[in-house]
């Protein structure tokens, strides 16, 4: 990743974490009558997992996923613009109102390199991400996450999530959850693709739509129908005798 040094965006936010072509099969789609996508691969849903506990261990720091190169032709919900996304734990102050003057500044700092090939105010860095918990919560949790729900907002042709450490943690959690599963699943090898589930608990728990009532994750395997075709459907094990 790449950390772009950051200032007067709040209390608490320090740095931008630029993932890179990190995630190349990860799109997001805006919400449409207060329902957001995310599709991704097996492989990015666990990376975006670690991302969010990385957000969430870290109160000095947003990290920003790009959208992938040819991103409208992944996916085959529609012609659909794709947006950015930026996470960032509540307590760094950051507000979606602040993000095009830092976009401005992180691509100003991209486009100037030094001749040691490092970026004005960027620097290479690696980051690693907590160990994932179960995706289980006690009630205790659930309820501080029912009475301060994580904030989705598109501002500035990106999707901002912002919410409280443990939420965000749990976010990254439950995402991992859902990515391990994705190779058992049937759909993905008959269809290339599979709805795994949505996080409406974690924006809307209850049930408003304002301004978000569920984000949809949908796990895209192309290459797993792909090769369920070239060899065909399973031959039925026979019946013991």
């Amino acid at each position: 990743m790449t950390s772009h040094q950051v200032a007067g965006a709040g209390a608490g936010l320090g740095r931008i974490l630029h993932t890179g072509p990190m995630l190349r099969s990860t799109v997001v789609h805006p919400p449409d009558h207060q329902v957001g996508y995310l599709y991704a691969s097996r492989a990015d849903l666990l990376r975006l997992g670690a991302l969010f506990r990385v957000a969430a261990t870290s109160p000095h720091s947003a990290v920003y996923v790009p959208v992938p190169p040819d991103a409208g032709s992944r996916t085959s919900f529609g012609p659909v613009r794709p947006l950015p996304l930026l996470l960032a734990r509540t307590d760094t102050g950051l507000r979606p109102s602040d993000w095009p003057r830092l976009r401005q500044g992180m691509r100003h700092g991209m486009r100037h390199g030094t001749r040691h090939g490092t970026h004005r105010g960027a620097v290479p860095v690696r980051v690693t991400a907590p160990a994932p918990r179960s995706a289980d919560r006690p009630d205790d949790v659930r309820r501080l996450a029912d009475r301060h729900p994580a904030r989705f907002v598109e501002h500035a042709a990106t999707a901002v999530i912002t919410a409280r450490a443990e939420l965000l943690f749990w976010i990254g959690d439950w995402l991992t959850d859902v990515g391990d599963r994705v190779a058992e699943d049937r759909d993905v090898h008959r269809h290339g693709e599979t709805f795994l589930g949505d996080m409406v608990g974690f924006f809307d728990p209850e049930g408003t739509n304002d301004p978000m009532h569920a984000f949809c994750v949908v796990a895209v395997e192309p290459d797993f129908h792909r090769a369920r075709r070239r060899t065909g459907p399973a031959e039925p094990a026979e019946r013991p005798s």
